[in-house]
């Protein structure tokens, strides 16, 4: 069955959107289904990070939490979405939800960093902003790293016009850029 968005669109679209206005206090917004149905319905939103969010996870349900959070790289914003089957659901409902992935995803636009969970281990805050830095791409450390020696680059291999002549490898400096030598 697919999941319906549709019955609670509304409420869905306004939590979806008041986590990613910046200008709004609301950070994170979690969803499930309505019991055993495939309408997917606001559960709890909030102002409390993940550290809220992740309270709120209920281990005998599908939930899909979505959160912004500080990349500590850069300190610019970024979305994390939790896919949370909790280790008490049946087996039946675990495989027909995982088909619905997908579509909660395509629904919540702009995640950076998505997190598989079953359990608690699997949602540490610690853990999930340090794989948000990894994401990221930004590191802004280079300037505190040392520069190791480099070797100066070596210039293209060229024979000297014939056969079997030995190579030749030129370097032009730029303080004479007109003498090269061989190796």
């Amino acid at each position: 069955m697919s999941l319906n968005l549709s019955k609670n669109g509304a409420a869905l679209m306004a939590a979806y959107k008041d986590v990613v206005d910046g200008k709004s206090q609301k950070n994170w917004a979690l969803f499930t289904y309505e019991g055993n149905s495939n309408d997917l319905r606001l559960a709890e939103t909030g102002d409390g990070g993940l550290e809220e969010l992740v309270e709120e996870l209920n281990s005998g349900k599908v939930m899909y939490g979505f959160c912004r959070v500080q990349d500590p790289n850069s300190g610019l914003p970024k979305y994390v979405l939790i896919n949370w089957t909790g280790e008490g659901v049946k087996d039946s409902r675990k495989g027909l939800c995982a088909n619905h992935v997908s579509s909660v995803a395509g629904f919540l636009k702009g995640a950076h960093v998505t997190i598989n969970a079953r359990g608690d281990e699997d949602v540490e805050p610690e853990s999930i902003l340090e794989k948000v830095a990894k994401a990221s791409g930004a590191n802004f450390d280079f300037h505190q790293r040392k520069q190791g020696y480099r070797d100066a680059p070596r210039g293209p291999v060229v024979r000297d016009g014939t056969d079997q002549g030995p190579l030749i490898r030129t370097r032009i400096t730029a303080d004479h850029p007109g003498l090269f030598y061989t190796t």
